[in-house]
């Protein structure tokens, strides 16, 4: 709800804008101002400073967090407060000011700049800046009194950048006048995200300035007003839009009114009156009543239509037109607007009566119409129009088609939509192994379909009308997405003709991975994904020492291979293979040697060329029906497509950048300081191909099988990121494909795995 207050205006020289019982806000040391600082759900927790999150800033510079755009100092400020900090922690901190109000000086005008970081949250969990005015008891003056700057809002001005905004310095101006005298406090505060991963701070300074037109210049023949700054509108009484504006004195009374509106939406007004001759002698109140949408000019006052029900105090100080010289007298005015136009939107059904708000209606038949009540009102507002806005409703309502495509592939992002008309609620029904990612009680639904679901499957939508509920239903065929494993080896200097691939040939040893991107008949992916190991050309000699010999003597024989010494061939160990059983002591154990004393660790899945080193899985599993956590990129690389993200074996630097962001839930169920991660998408495709013989040195000792034979099958998730919002995961039939890291249905969880390994 909008104020509207009337201030006096006083002569003062443009300089005298001052700072009497007004803070110095950058001194957090002062009488009266307090520092705290917590978490999301309690900015006050703590009292005191808090390093690097309440700081005074002195030396002009550039805010790093948004590309050195942002000013460290406005103009025309030497020193502003920083309160918050880039770290995200889902910390929040808070400053109070604490200050009696001069009467004279009751606008405060806040100077900030904010950058906040941008998340998929819901606005009451976004990274945010607030600014607030309290009462001497501790409440919130009023709608006015409170500037919320969130990260996701719609507020103009923001610059964005990926998913970072900030706003740039921005004045905005708070009225207090009605707290003249009193003590107020005013509280500044900034939040990180509730769930820890995205931060906010902000940069602000602010002072206290007149709460009258100030009187910059009069000749005689024209006064100039200055109205306070801070404010994004002007709207004077005589046409001019800016802060400034200039009127000519008449013979008789000069009045000028000047509404100001802030970045709130708030408005009030500021007015005053030069007269020629008669001025008041004695100061007198005044009661009067108008109709909303009227102006007033009655007792001297000159007021412009007031919109705004409710009473308001005006007064008004005199002016001598000869030289503005100020007059001691002052009227007041209690002015009660009242409310001409009183809207109601309403809503009935088919057949029934309605008799509310003053209006009588029987038997009603569906359509939309508009009735009004005529009546008379007080002597400031001679009619008065009550007006209802009447929808009925039919029993029965014919739903529309569902808008979307009938066939699409499983995992893609599909998007249905009902055109909603007068319809008041809505419920999609999707059969099991359907996933709505939103807007499950809208008439717009995004979801994807998985190799579980029925084909086809009927997607249906529960809507109402108010008086009818009914079912609108669609049809669809969904198809899979093929994705092939194969492993070979090959000799450096051959190339490879096999499972469809012809490459050609391969110099450099190593692993490579090759794919072959194929589309079904419905369109869909189809790709098969070779890791190909090339491996060196032996170039080994033999020699004998001596060369020649008689019969019946002996000689030594050795291998000489390219640049080394000639020794003696050792005796060839059996390489490490997997589903060798790593134990705890870091030792590997066939499993037709177990038991022999030691306790097992792991099984190895994945040995590298020198046949001692590799990867090894744990015997159990970390973390069942578990997600990621709310969304966050932790990554440089995002695996946007099943392609790229077979490269991704980078699980111990994914699994770091998980810890480092607390919010990551799977990230804490792995043993990372001993060496456990959870592996990436590569990782996973390795230990798929391994899935038997892993499977029965598991069984052998007890551990926790490879896909357990579960309803609707089990999945295993990697640590690639697809990218802010979505992770790549593993199911039982050797399938990549993404999940939203912080989808919390049942049915998917209970089937989401972690199963963690490690380097030996």
């Amino acid at each position: 709800m909008k104020r509207s207050l009337i201030i006096t205006v006083i002569l003062l020289a443009a300089t005298a804008f001052g700072r009497a019982q007004c803070p110095d806000f950058t001194d957090l040391t002062a009488p009266g101002v307090t520092c705290y600082y917590g978490l999301f759900a309690n900015p006050f927790q703590n009292t005191g400073v808090m390093e690097e999150h309440h700081a005074m800033i002195t030396t002009q510079g550039t805010d790093p967090y948004t590309y050195h755009q942002l000013p460290l100092l406005p103009p025309g400020e030497s020193a502003v407060v920083k309160l918050g900090s880039h770290a995200a922690g889902g910390e929040a901190e808070a400053i109070e000011y604490q200050f009696s109000v001069d009467p004279n000086y009751s606008v405060l005008l806040v100077k900030f700049a904010v950058v906040l970081q941008d998340p998929n949250h819901l606005p009451s969990e976004q990274p945010r800046f607030v600014m607030r005015i309290l009462n001497a008891d501790g409440q919130l003056v009023d709608a006015c009194a409170e500037y919320d700057v969130r990260a996701g809002a719609d507020i103009p001005g923001f610059v964005s950048a990926g998913d970072i905004r900030w706003r740039p310095w921005t004045d905005v101006g708070f009225d207090l006048t009605e707290f003249a005298g009193q003590t107020v406090t005013v509280q500044f505060v900034t939040y990180d995200c509730a769930f820890e991963a995205h931060f906010g701070y902000a940069y602000f300074t602010a002072s206290c300035v007149s709460n009258h037109l100030v009187v910059s210049d009069c000749d005689g023949q024209n006064i100039t007003f200055i109205a306070p700054s801070g404010y994004t509108s002007y709207d004077w009484n005589n046409g001019d839009t800016a802060a400034v504006s200039t009127y000519p004195i008449g013979n008789t009374t000069t009045s000028a009114s000047c509404q100001l509106t802030s970045a709130i939406g708030c408005q009030f007004t500021l007015s005053g009156t030069v007269m020629a001759s008669g001025l008041p002698t004695e100061d007198a109140t005044f009661y009067d009543t108008i109709c909303e949408g009227d102006s007033y000019h009655e007792h001297l006052f000159d007021l412009p239509p007031q919109t705004t029900p409710g009473t308001i105090r005006v007064t008004n100080t005199f002016y001598n037109a000869s030289d503005c010289s100020g007059s001691d007298v002052t009227y007041t005015l209690y002015l009660t607007v009242e409310q001409k136009y009183t809207e109601y939107f309403d809503f009935a059904c088919q057949g029934e009566d309605y008799e509310k708000y003053g209006f009588t209606y029987t038997n009603l038949q569906p359509g939309s119409f508009t009735d009004t009540i005529f009546s008379v009102g007080s002597a400031g507002c001679d009619t008065l129009f009550t007006i209802l806005h009447l929808t009925v409703s039919t029993l029965e309502w014919v739903p529309t088609v569902i808008q979307g495509t009938t066939t699409t592939c499983d995992y893609e992002e599909t998007s249905y939509l009902v055109v909603s008309g007068n319809l008041s609620f809505f419920q999609w029904l999707v059969p099991s192994g359907v996933s709505v990612i939103n807007g499950d009680e809208t008439p717009n639904m995004s979801l994807y379909f998985t190799e579980t679901a029925p084909n086809p499957a009927v997607v249906s939508l529960v809507a109402d009308n108010g008086c009818h509920l009914d079912t609108v239903s669609l049809t669809v065929y969904h198809y899979p997405m093929y994705h092939q494993f194969y492993q070979d080896t090959i000799c450096g200097g051959n190339g490879y003709d096999g499972h469809g691939f012809h490459i050609s040939v391969q110099n450099t040893t190593g692993s490579q991975i090759f794919m072959n991107h194929h589309t079904t008949i419905h369109g869909c992916d189809s790709v098969d994904i070779l890791q190909l190991w090339i491996k060196g050309s032996p170039a080994v000699a033999t020699v004998a020492n001596p060369s020649e010999i008689c019969e019946g003597d002996s000689t030594t024989i050795m291998a000489v291979g390219d640049m080394d010494n000639s020794v003696p061939l050792p005796p060839t160990p059996r390489p490490v293979a997997p589903g060798d059983i790593l134990c705890t002591d870091g030792s590997v154990v066939q499993p037709s040697m177990w038991p022999c004393g030691k306790t097992a660790m792991g099984v190895v899945f994945w040995v590298d060329d020198t046949g001692e080193h590799g990867w090894a899985m744990h015997l159990q599993v970390q973390a069942p029906g578990i997600a990621w956590g709310a969304s966050a990129n932790l990554s440089n690389v995002d695996y946007d497509n099943s392609r790229a993200t077979m490269y991704d074996t980078n699980g111990y630097a994914n699994t770091l950048a998980m810890r480092n962001n607390s919010m990551n839930y799977i990230a804490g169920a792995v043993d990372f300081d001993n060496g456990w991660y959870i592996p990436a998408m590569g990782q996973l495709r390795a230990i798929y191909t391994e899935e038997s013989v892993v499977n029965a040195t598991l069984q052998m000792l007890g551990g926790t099988i490879l896909f357990p034979p579960v309803m609707y099958g089990t999945n295993l998730w990697s640590s690639s990121e697809m990218d802010t919002h979505f992770a790549w995961y593993m199911g039982s039939n050797g399938g990549i494909n993404y999940q939203h890291k912080n989808y919390l249905s049942t049915m998917f969880l209970d089937r989401m795995r972690v199963r963690s390994i490690r380097n030996f």
